[in-house]
């Protein structure tokens, strides 16, 4: 795409960029920026440019931040400013067994979405740690110490039980430990693998405490189920031997998503 823009000194100048932004970064809806036709070059090769969100909900102005490699004249977009962070939204049982998971991994999320991606991946790798170790511990109150001790990768293999549990969450630390470490052991792996391994543990974690929740709530000899609200159904139903039941609210795949 080309333009003019102006360049410090006030002249002018045409140049190539790559495309608008597709996303406004307040209201975070995709749109079609309006083009203000306000653009500057900067000393450092920079390129920027005042846009406009169309949705009338919206219509703030911001700033597309284009970068141009030694000098040229070819611009890739690289950001759009001032950025509204929306992070994962976590699950009332994902809170309860790791407040500081839902911390760090959010702080992580934020990075990633400031294109801080040499940070992130670290951040992401140290909630996966806060998940793990706060969940073995609330099985195992008694050997606290011991378990705050290990490192994650015998923590799992000692004190994970859960089979579906184990197998991602060890997966998901081998591809966390890629992101903290010099070389790269999985190099066919990237970060939003390692995501979607913590997002798995996370639903496994939360599939294994939902039925513990839910027959705390839930009155014995097969009365109806009080905690679904607009179900009448024995507790039996809902804790059968098989998958868990189409006509049933199912958990999140991913925390809060």
């Amino acid at each position: 795409m080309q333009a003019i823009a102006q360049s410090r000194s006030g002249t002018q100048q045409q140049i190539n960029f790559d495309k608008n932004p597709d996303r406004c970064p307040i209201c975070l809806k995709g749109i079609q920026p309006v083009d203000t036709g306000q653009r500057w070059v900067t000393p450092k090769n920079r390129l920027e440019v005042i846009l406009r969100c169309p949705r009338q909900e919206c219509e703030r102005y911001f700033i597309g931040r284009y970068q141009s490699p030694s000098g040229m004249t070819q611009f890739a977009l690289l950001e759009c400013v001032p950025l509204i962070i929306e992070t994962s939204k976590s699950d009332d049982t994902i809170q309860k067994i790791s407040p500081d998971f839902v911390s760090v991994y959010r702080e992580a999320e934020e990075a990633e979405l400031r294109n801080l991606r040499l940070v992130c991946g670290p951040g992401y790798r140290k909630a996966l740690e806060f998940l793990i170790k706060d969940y073995v511990i609330k099985l195992n109150p008694d050997r606290v110490e011991e378990i705050k001790k290990l490192n994650l990768g015998k923590c799992i293999s000692d004190f994970v039980k859960n089979d579906k549990i184990n197998k991602v969450a060890a997966r998901a630390v081998w591809l966390g430990n890629d992101e903290t470490h010099y070389l790269r052991k999985w190099e066919g792996k990237d970060l939003q693998d390692l995501k979607n391994l913590i997002s798995l543990t996370v639903h496994w974690i939360e599939m294994e405490e939902l039925p513990k929740r839910r027959l705390k709530t839930c009155p014995k000899g097969g009365e109806p189920i009080s905690a679904f609200p607009g179900y009448s159904l024995p507790l039996a139903v809902l804790f059968s031997p098989c998958d868990w039941p189409l006509f049933l609210p199912r958990p999140s795949v991913l925390w809060g998503g």
